[in-house]
Order: C-alpha cells, then sequence, then structure tokens
C-alpha cells in the first residue's frame, strides 16, 4: 500500500507533518479529516516506495523485522510514552522517526488500529513476525495495569540485553571460523598445487618416494581428480544432516548429544540459562502469570531436550508444586539457577532473583566465549603447524635421499 506524506493544520490551527499509508490521496485526506486534521498539503512518499524495490530481501519479508530495530523502536516508544505523549501521537511521533520502513508501515498500521478502537496489544499481536509472544503479553499486561510505560522500558532493556549477547556471541565465533577457513584454503593449495609439483621433480629424476610423500601424494592426486565428487558428497551430507535435524527423532538426538559435549555443551547451556532467567523474570515482572510465562519461555528456548524440561514444569506449577523442584528433576539445569530460584520462592522476589541470574548466567557466557577464543586459537595454530609440516617432510625426505645418493 503506498504512504503518503502530509503537512497539515487541525482544528486549534496547530500545524503538523507527518506519513500515513492509504490507497490513493483521496482515501488519505479521508482518514485525516476523521482524525481531526485538514491536508493542506499530500504527496505519495518516493522514498518511503522506493527502497522496496531496492531492497529485494525486504520486498519479500515486508512484516519481518530485526531484533535490533525492535528494541531501538521499543526504546524510543518507552520515551515518548513517559514524556506523556498519548499512545496515538506516541505511535505517529514514533513512525516519523523510524528508518526501517517495514516498522514504519507497520506502525502506522497499528496507530489506526488503535484509532478504530482496538488496544494496543491486539493491534500489535497481528504482526507476529515483528512483534513475539512475549512482547505482545507483556504489552496487554501492561495496558492492564496502567503500567505501559514501565513494560515498554523493561521491553526495550529485554531486547538490548538479547541483542548484545548475540553480538558478542556472533564477534567470538568470527575469528575463529575465519582461521578455520584459512586454514583449510591453505591446506588444499599445498596439497593440489605445491606438492604435485615437486614431487614431479624427484620423480623425473628416478629417486624412491618414501611411504609419507607416497601417501601425500596420494591424497593431491584424489583432490585434483574427484574434487567434483567430493564437493557433491559435501553438500549431500549438509543436506541430510540437515533434514536429519529437522526431524523431531534427530534433533531430540542432537540437543541431547551436544549438551554432553565439552566445552560446547556448558556454553549451550549457559546462553539457555541467561536466556530463560531473563526472559522469565520480565514477564513475571510486569505482570504476565507464572504458566503463561513459561509457555512462552518453552518457545524461545532452541534445544528440545530444556524445552521438554520447562514443559514438565509448567505442569507441575499447574498442579501446585514448586518450580525450583520441577526444574531440578531432571539434573540439567546448573544447581546455581534452581538454587536461585528456590531462594525467589521462598522470599517472594522470584522475579528479582531470576534477573540476577540472567545478568550472572550473562556474564559467564561473556567470559565463556572469551575462553574459548583464545584456546581455539593456538590450537588452530598448532593444527595447522602439523598439517604444513607433516607435508614438508613429505617433500624433504626424497630430497635428502637424492642428496645421500649424489654423496655415495
Amino acid at each position: 500500500m503506498p504512504i503518503f506524506e502530509y503537512s497539515a493544520i487541525d482544528q486549534k490551527g496547530k500545524t503538523s507533518k507527518g506519513t500515513l499509508d492509504a490507497e490513493n490521496i483521496r482515501i488519505a485526506r479521508q482518514k485525516l479529516r476523521t482524525q481531526g486534521i485538514f491536508a493542506t498539503e499530500i504527496k505519495e512518499s518516493l522514498k518511503a516506495n522506493a527502497e522496496p524495490t531496492r531492497d529485494i530481501k525486504k520486498l519479500f519479508q515486508s512484516n519481518s523485522v530485526s531484533t535490533t530495530e525492535l528494541a531501538v523502536a521499543t526504546r524510543q516508544l518507552a520515551t515518548l510514552v513517559g514524556s506523556g505523549f498519548p499512545i496515538v501521537e506516541a505511535l505517529s511521533a514514533l513512525a516519523e522517526q523510524l528508518e526501517s520502513i517495514n516498522l514504519k508501515r507497520i506502525i502506522i498500521d497499528i496507530r489506526e488500529k488503535v484509532q478504530e478502537g482496538s488496544n494496543l496489544a491486539k493491534a500489535m499481536g497481528a504482526f507476529p513476525k515483528a512483534f513475539p509472544k512475549l512482547y505482545v503479553n507483556m504489552v496487554s499486561a501492561g495496558e492492564a495495569s496502567g503500567t505501559l510505560e514501565a513494560v515498554f522500558e523493561n521491553l526495550a532493556d529485554y531486547l538490548e540485553a538479547q541483542v548484545e549477547l548475540r553480538r558478542k556471541i556472533s564477534s567470538s565465533m568470527f575469528y575463529p571460523i575465519l582461521m578455520l577457513c584459512f586454514c583449510v584454503l591453505v591446506v588444499i593449495g599445498l596439497l593440489v598445487f605445491v606438492v604435485p609439483s615437486i614431487v614431479d621433480i624427484f620423480i623425473k629424476q628416478g629417486a624412491k618416494l618414501p611411504l609419507p610423500t607416497q601417501i601425500m601424494l596420494s591424497i593431491s592426486n584424489f583432490l585434483t581428480a574427484f574434487w567434483p565428487l567430493l564437493l557433491v558428497a559435501i553438500i549431500g551430507f549438509v543436506y541430510l544432516a540437515k533434514w536429519y535435524y529437522g526431524t523431531e527423532k534427530g534433533r531430540a538426538k542432537f540437543d541431547l548429544k551436544i549438551l554432553g559435549v565439552p566445552l560446547i555443551g556448558g556454553l549451550v547451556l549457559k546462553i539457555n540459562c541467561a536466556r530463560i532467567a531473563r526472559t522469565l523474570g520480565t514477564l513475571l515482572q510486569n505482570g504476565v502469570g507464572l504458566l503463561e510465562a513459561l509457555n512462552i519461555v518453552r518457545n524461545i528456548v532452541n534445544n528440545t531436550v530444556l524445552q521438554d524440561i520447562i514443559e514438565n514444569a509448567r505442569d507441575g506449577v499447574k498442579e501446585g508444586k514448586n518450580l525450583s523442584k520441577e526444574l531440578a528433576r531432571p539434573g540439567i539445569f546448573p544447581t546455581m539457577l534452581v538454587q536461585m530460584i528456590g531462594i525467589g520462592e521462598r522470599s517472594g522476589k522470584l522475579e528479582a532473583m531470576l534477573t540476577k541470574a540472567g545478568k550472572s548466567y550473562e556474564n559467564e557466557v561473556d567470559a565463556t566465549l572469551s575462553g574459548l577464543t583464545s584456546l581455539i586459537e593456538p590450537l588452530m595454530m598448532i593444527s595447522l603447524g602439523g598439517v604444513v609440516f607433516s607435508i614438508v617432510i613429505s617433500i624433504m625426505l626424497p630430497m635428502v635421499d637424492m642428496i645421500n645418493l649424489v654423496q655415495k
């Protein structure tokens, strides 16, 4: 639907500018009149309507919004609501400030739904790709309790923490992955281009190739002759692994095994503990019931083993049991998290304890990622050095034999 820019004047003579979406200019003018605003100038926004053409990805994902964009918009909305803006005016002002065309369209649509009598949470719920269930439930609780400003502040804090956690994980993994790719390219380059040309000289001189050189030459010949087949095999393996992981049985096995992998399993568990504690604490703090909060938390956890534990714990809480005891039963969650939840239940400060636990595990994730990065780098350098050393030895051995033969 086209976006129109307008300059207008209200019944009190106050001028304003803004944007709205409508099928044509006539309908856009009618929408403004229903708001008590009379347009002095209205035209189609060339920038808003040209952007989807330049960005194909956004064209096909018109209702998708990144976590970073949502965090920035939520912080701005919290500021506007806290400054005393009525929700409709706050949404209008927010739409003016947004750079994301997708989110601008969505906010304008939400504003119009609210003007027509819908509540804010219901209007946001119509865009599940932009506003997750957690977001909508917290806004609904904020509307019911009259604490929308606090809800938006908490949501902004939560989203910013999630963005920062993802940034730390991505930045920590980028360098090791780059190093791995570099090492693989170096080894392939040596085996495909260097080894055959040097060994060919030895063969022409009639030198007898030792076993390490024969093995290295065989690997080189295999890579040179069958690289298309090898590439197809790798792609096929990745496809099959992805398909198997997509099945219920395959994902359950993978998620269980990944938790048992040294270092990696502990990191995965800490990441999920940070996400669970932070999300559950935020939801409870803003008036969402414990059962509904556990249901939401279950859906944001990536590991099916942990999902099943949370689901069973929710069923236990529904029967009147303690959350901490239900989470401790399978023996997967760390003792510290379970104990902090237990203390929160006994003291009546579960929300505060969950928030502390979330921050604690986020710090642990940061420390673990730093440790893994510092450990992976020397291991990769040692591995690359070992492979290169093996290639050099396989080349040097026949050279030594030739020198000894000449000396004799």
